[in-house]
């Protein structure tokens, strides 16, 4: 028995309410941490500004010149210096970080700068966090992040310093990455491979509404520390999910947790409305009472009902040592398959980071208002989603990886040779952003489609810290994109061919991965070297079910 066995066993249900239920919890989960990321838009905007005036300005004119400097009259002379008595903001909005702290003029890189270190603590995370619900398990390490954060949350709000605000901005980072990794890994658990795709890249819909309920946020609140408030509270709500999130069943299967395997399959089957016989548990009652025997010692039969007819299912399984030996990172560099597998990943996860972060940067800024130019933005995602939803189920995933890559490749290449206008006068800048949105759909195309083999291509027992170390190259390339953009002022067309050129090198490197569509998740590291099992099904007349519809 592996978990596939015991996850279509729960799949025999009508509506698949525990699955659904699950998906739409965690989904929640993934949706606030998008308000973490992008909070900083709101918090960190710079209102129009100019310098303060000296309350005593009797026996000088002093005036402002421009929004760092002012000029006044001194011994029959005009000077101009720098801003000497603070500044003075616009009311767009009540209170941000640029004008508590004063990160205008000279200090205006510093919002730039705490959104950097905010991108550190992520890839740190990503890294010395999600491997922890590998060993502690998914639901434990996930609630305690949850907890933690909030705590530190609620802690940006009331900081009355930049450093203070950076240093608890980047504990906040370092377990929102780990947060939002651990619920992605625990959709695609949740779910049969014949179903997995359609909740796992419609995830990305939560992404894509926090980002549009983000940007009402923005809109209603204009204080930073009241939104900060408001987008941590969520975090609490959790608390409710010690009793009604249950944990991965690939985690309790492959971590021999066979007393809360065992519960979480009878909840799992009531609320589908099915009854499991204790037949279907036998092997675990034998695992649980001999330790020493792993349940894939042995031949199981998955009894399921479907008509009058009863599908007996045979796999044989190779043994496995009495003692399990302990997985870590390094066995990813194990054996040639999974090596190239996992340098490959890595690169793919970098690049389209980077291409992602540096069509946004790239891009000309969209006219109009903030609030509903982030709506938009959240918006555009959706149309790239439902297509991932409809193509990989259909075609596969290896496919329109390429494809989706290529595409955003091909879109930021093509971005640069765009003139301005015409020769005639004709304004081009709508064509230009055209490109630029066919270039990120493709890019969101591809993490979506990226975030699904990843989860499906590493083995069970070391897949969150596979997905945490990929998600680490992911947050490089965020942190570089930046870089290379205003690296480069001085040659406006290097940037787009720098993404481009790598984007399309990523569409061809990903040919060499394996077409996980329709396969069942590898459990252990040899599982990626070894041949398919055999796997032969008869049909025989029904005598004792395992599984009934009530």
């Amino acid at each position: 028995m592996d978990s596939e066995d015991v996850l279509r066993v729960l799949d025999s249900g009508k509506h698949n309410i525990f699955q659904w239920l699950t998906f739409f919890k965690l989904g929640f989960v993934y949706l606030r941490g998008c308000w973490h990321v992008l909070a900083i838009i709101f918090m960190g905007a710079v209102p129009s500004h100019w310098c303060a005036r000296p309350e005593d300005t009797n026996s000088t004119h002093y005036y402002p010149d421009g929004e760092c400097s002012v000029t006044f009259e001194q011994g029959g002379t005009n000077v101009t210096e720098e801003c000497s008595y603070g500044y003075e903001y616009g009311k767009e909005f009540d209170s941000t970080i640029a004008t508590d702290f004063d990160l205008v003029c000279k200090n205006d890189y510093q919002v730039d700068l705490s959104t950097t270190i905010y991108m550190i603590g992520s890839a740190l995370g990503a890294i010395l966090i999600t491997p922890l619900s590998d060993k502690y398990g998914r639901k434990k390490v996930l609630l305690v992040s949850l907890w933690i954060q909030g705590v530190f949350g609620i802690g940006v709000a009331f900081v009355q310093s930049y450093i203070a605000f950076v240093i608890t901005r980047f504990v906040v980072a370092l377990l929102n990455m780990a947060i939002a990794l651990i619920a992605y890994v625990m959709i695609t658990e949740l779910f049969t491979t014949k179903k997995r795709t359609l909740p796992s890249v419609g995830v990305n819909f939560f992404w894509s509404w926090g980002i549009m309920t983000l940007a009402l946020f923005g809109y209603l609140i204009r204080d930073w520390r009241h939104m900060q408030i408001l987008i941590t509270v969520p975090n609490f709500i959790t608390v409710l999910y010690i009793w009604f999130l249950p944990e991965s069943i690939h985690w309790l299967l492959t971590n021999k947790r066979w007393k809360l395997l065992r519960k979480t399959v009878k909840s799992a089957a009531k609320t589908n409305s099915i009854t499991i016989s204790e037949d279907f548990f036998r092997h675990m009652n034998e695992a649980e009472t001999c330790p020493s025997r792993s349940i894939e010692q042995v031949e199981v039969d998955t009894f399921v009902k479907q008509g009058t007819e009863q599908h007996v299912e045979t796999k044989d399984v190779k043994p496995m040592d009495g003692q399990t030996k302990a997985v870590t990172i390094l066995d990813l560099f194990k054996t040639p398959k999974i090596r190239r597998y996992t340098i490959v990943m890595f690169y793919l996860w970098f690049v389209i980071s980077l291409a992602y972060f540096g069509i946004l940067f790239s891009t000309p800024t969209l006219h109009g208002n903030m609030f509903v130019n982030l709506a938009i933005s959240g918006a555009v995602e959706m149309p790239a989603c439902l297509t991932c939803m409809y193509v990989l189920e259909r075609t596969g995933r290896r496919k329109p990886l390429v494809c989706f890559m290529l595409l955003c490749g091909v879109m930021n290449i093509v971005t640069i040779f765009v003139p301005a206008e015409t020769a005639s006068g004709v304004n081009l800048q709508p064509l230009t952003i055209t490109f630029a949105m066919i270039g990120k759909f493709g890019i969101t195309g591809a993490y979506s489609t990226v975030y699904l083999m990843s989860a499906e291509i590493f083995p069970t027992s070391v897949r969150n810290q596979a997905v945490g170390l990929s998600s680490f190259f992911e947050n490089c390339g965020s942190i570089s994109a930046p870089f290379i953009v205003y690296g480069a002022k001085n040659l406006e067309r290097m940037p787009l061919v720098i993404f481009g050129a790598l984007t399309v090198l990523g569409g061809l490197l990903a040919l060499m991965l394996p077409e996980t569509h329709g396969q069942a998740l590898p459990e252990n590291i040899p599982d990626i070297d070894d041949t398919p099992r055999h796997v032969t099904k008869t049909t025989a007349p029904l005598s004792d079910p395992g599984v009934t519809r009530l």
